[in-house]
């Protein structure tokens, strides 16, 4: 049911995760003069308009892959309101681990002279929001549903 602003919240979610896999989440500058842009899928050298990929970063690439699947599942599980509730808790949970790994992978790299955050460095902290938006939405509609129950 995608009229209600619980799964408008999911979807929103659900593309800032997606562009943040593309999007540049930091800029790594060295002490060599080397640039390397960060994003969820690992490190890429930007030379002359081609990114080339330096390092991989499968624990990240995990991550967002989880989240994003639990999240297009949550917006199809409109009809089991629990369930849907659980997984968005599930969702929180992942997302606030998804911003601690990459600030740890981004703080703990040896010889980096400045790092940069990028526009793409709050999609998860802006999905996180948007999940708690959504849980408080599905929660009311459940209590809401619990009452009619009582009632009858």
């Amino acid at each position: 049911m995608i009229q209600r602003i619980q799964s408008l919240y999911l979807f929103v979610s659900l593309c800032f995760i997606l562009s943040a896999f593309f999007a540049p989440a930091a800029k790594l500058a060295y002490e060599t003069g080397q640039i390397l842009s960060f994003n969820l899928r690992g490190f890429y050298l930007a030379e002359a308009g081609t990114a080339t990929c330096v390092s991989s970063q499968y624990s990240l690439m995990f991550f967002g892959i989880v989240i994003g699947a639990l999240n297009l599942i949550t917006i199809f599980l409109y009809k089991n309101r629990v369930l849907q509730i659980r997984l968005c808790i599930y969702n929180i949970l992942l997302l606030a681990g998804l911003t601690g790994v990459m600030l740890f992978i981004l703080y703990s790299l040896p010889n980096v002279q400045s790092v940069s955050l990028r526009m793409a460095a709050v999609f998860p902290l802006i999905s996180l929001i948007l999940h708690y938006l959504a849980f408080r939405g599905i929660r009311k509609d459940e209590l809401m549903v619990l009452a009619l129950s009582r009632l009858r």
